[in-house]
């Protein structure tokens, strides 16, 4: 037989060949789609080398806390809990809506303004207007009387409009008394105060306003003319000097 003789090209010929068919099936399986099965049921996937760097990239950017961020989180707790806390205290202490402040007060029934309103004005023609206002313990009443009005008569008529209401009213009230309960002291509870203002035009003495404190029987007044006054002396000695 024939011996078939080789060179030393033609075997380096072949490995180059076959290393070029080896590289090309990676290739291939890299692009054909891989079969998974899940539940019984075939899917496919197919390789792709640029998710896999999203994801790696994706890893990479993991936030990490630092210090400062703490440092915020507990300062917007502090702040939230301040303002809870200054809500709680301004709705107990608050000086006329704090509900702990007003317990215990004695109720005035819209009906007896009402009745009040109408039986001054109907008593006291020099009365155009009147208005009463209750704002916990306060009952605050506005008077409007017809120009030039007399102070001294001005000043007997609001009081007489505050009794006409406490009668309305119907408290108890203690021999000798002016008012009664309704503007002292109800279970050991201070009621009503009373704070008044008097208008009238062609006075120099109005507005005037009134006070009147827990168990006491008279209203203390301060005129317009005599606080012009005060600030008139305290300008003219100042001057002086």
């Amino acid at each position: 037989m024939a011996k078939r003789f080789q060179f030393d090209d033609e075997e380096n010929i072949n490995e180059e060949v076959n290393e070029t068919s080896y590289i090309d099936e990676l290739e291939k399986k890299k692009e054909e789609p891989v079969f998974v099965e899940f539940n019984n049921t075939q899917e496919y996937t197919q390789f792709d080398e640029n998710e896999d760097e999203e994801v790696m990239a994706t890893k990479k950017k993991k936030f990490i806390w630092k210090w400062w961020h703490y440092v915020l989180i507990a300062g917007a707790i502090l702040c939230v809990a301040l303002m809870a806390y200054l809500f709680m205290q301004s709705n107990q202490d608050g000086p006329v809506y704090g509900t702990t402040r007003c317990q215990g007060i004695a109720t005035i029934p819209q009906n007896n303004i009402e009745t009040t309103i109408s039986n001054v004005k109907k008593e006291y023609s020099e009365v155009k207007d009147i208005t009463f206002e209750i704002t916990c313990k306060q009952l605050k009443v506005d008077i409007h009387f017809e120009d030039g009005m007399n102070t001294k008569k001005a000043k007997s008529i609001a009081e007489k409009a505050v009794q006409m209401l406490d009668e309305a009213v119907g408290k108890t009230k203690e021999e000798g008394k002016t008012y009664s309960q309704l503007f002292g002291y109800i279970n050991n509870v201070a009621q009503f105060e009373v704070n008044l203002i008097i208008y009238s035009n062609d006075s120099k003495d109005f507005p005037i306003y009134g006070t009147k404190h827990v168990s006491k029987d008279e209203l203390s007044y301060t005129l317009a003319s005599v606080k012009d006054e005060e600030s008139k002396e305290k300008a003219e000695s100042t001057l002086k000097e």
